[in-house]
């Protein structure tokens, strides 16, 4: 298979990694380690437990920070179903309303949700459950006894529709965003690129969540994911150093207290080249005390629920308390409150996105995603955001 054919599928980024660097580690997750030969035989051996659903069933997988992550969000893709990306930590009503719009088949769930999922499946007990840490009921299954039960099925290589549904995101107000195969690649690749990934790159993620354009940007890159659930972010900080680490990805609340930290605990990081962040932009102040304590700037970037990845800082110069420029082939707008005419720099309103990695099912009929969020642009097109989650 040719790298264009296999960069074509959201499954395919991980088989060319495997095939272009199988002994480079792909996830380092405490003493355990993956390499891309054997993320993707496991992959293999995960689809192939799905062979009993029906062709494009509705796979949902909760994004925990965990190696059985990737296997079952790249499995549930090979085997020719769609993948909904749940977050672990919804509350019971929540996950139940996903569960049910999205009419997810099985659920891959963590441990954690047992109790949530015994009560759920009263009413739905078609709904089918494996997990992905350990086992959550009697006999229930994890992703490590299903790799292991159909270890070395490999599954041959399948046309894709590039422009078939692959994943089912939920925005913040729980709308279905259906992200297509060629709207993850593409995004995958722009993501590398913005961020500076590479195949010698190490990405230490300190993070609540396993974040999609991290995972797929990585792998596009045939990067080395290294996986901190320590809550301290100055111990992520400590692993990015142990690690040689190149960057080191957080959110911006304990970035905000790593910058604060009056310890001096944990090393400089010499190797990093970015600290990466999405979400609220960190003040000035902030950013430039974490820039000195890390030894690294603070790369902050933006993406939409309908688009993995639309802005991002420049690795080499920032712009304080902006998310960066548009990426590679994206377009961006800032129309005025009512939405009838461009905003002038520097004058807040409502931010459209429109570019490859965009969902079309949700872009007006010109590709334009209205994100519904707040900002303005200066006279460089740098966008500062003012406000999130306002409805256009």
């Amino acid at each position: 298979m040719s790298e264009t054919e296999s960069t074509q599928s959201l499954d395919g980024l991980l088989r060319w990694a495997a095939t272009i660097a199988p002994d480079q580690a792909a996830i380092r997750y405490g003493t355990r380690a993956l390499t891309y030969r054997e993320l993707d035989a496991a992959v293999d051996g995960f689809a192939a437990a799905l062979r009993h659903l029906r062709p494009t069933a509705v796979v949902g997988v909760t994004a925990a920070l965990h190696p059985a992550f990737p296997i079952a969000y790249f499995g549930a893709v090979r085997a020719g179903h769609v993948c909904a990306v749940l977050d672990p930590a919804l509350a019971e009503d929540a996950l139940d309303d996903r569960v049910g719009r999205a009419g997810i088949e099985l659920l891959v769930a963590t441990a954690g949700m047992a109790d949530q999922l015994r009560r759920i499946r009263v009413e739905r007990d078609d709904l089918d459950v494996a997990y992905l840490d350990q086992p959550g009921h009697h006999r229930a299954q994890t992703v490590a006894a299903l790799v292991r039960k159909h270890a070395g099925r490999r599954r041959p290589a399948s046309p894709t529709d590039a422009d078939a549904v692959a994943c089912l995101r939920f925005a913040g107000d729980g709308a279905i965003v259906p992200l297509t195969h060629r709207n993850l690649t593409v995004g995958a690749a722009q993501a590398a690129q913005a961020y500076g990934f590479g195949p010698g790159s190490t990405v230490v993620n300190q993070l609540p969540t396993y974040e999609q354009v991290y995972l797929n940007a990585a792998v596009h890159a045939a990067a080395t994911q290294v996986l901190c659930a320590d809550p301290d972010p100055a111990g992520g900080v400590t692993l990015a150093a142990r690690e040689a680490a190149t960057h080191y990805c957080g959110l911006p609340a304990p970035l905000a207290r790593l910058a604060a930290d009056p310890r001096s605990t944990h090393p400089r990081t010499p190797t990093v080249r970015a600290v990466l962040s999405s979400g609220a932009t960190l003040p000035p102040s902030a950013a430039s005390r974490l820039a000195l304590r890390v030894g690294a700037p603070l790369v902050q970037w933006y993406g939409p629920a309908g688009g993995p990845l639309t802005h991002c800082d420049l690795l080499d110069r920032q712009t304080a308390g902006s998310v960066g420029h548009p990426v590679a082939g994206t377009d961006c707008r800032v129309l005025e409150l009512d939405g009838r005419r461009p905003a002038p720099p520097g004058k807040p309103g409502l931010v459209g996105v429109r570019g490859p990695q965009v969902a079309t099912a949700i872009a007006d009929a010109d590709g334009w995603l209205h994100t519904g969020d707040v900002g303005y642009l200066d006279d460089e097109g740098t966008l500062f955001l003012v406000d999130t989650g306002v409805t256009a």
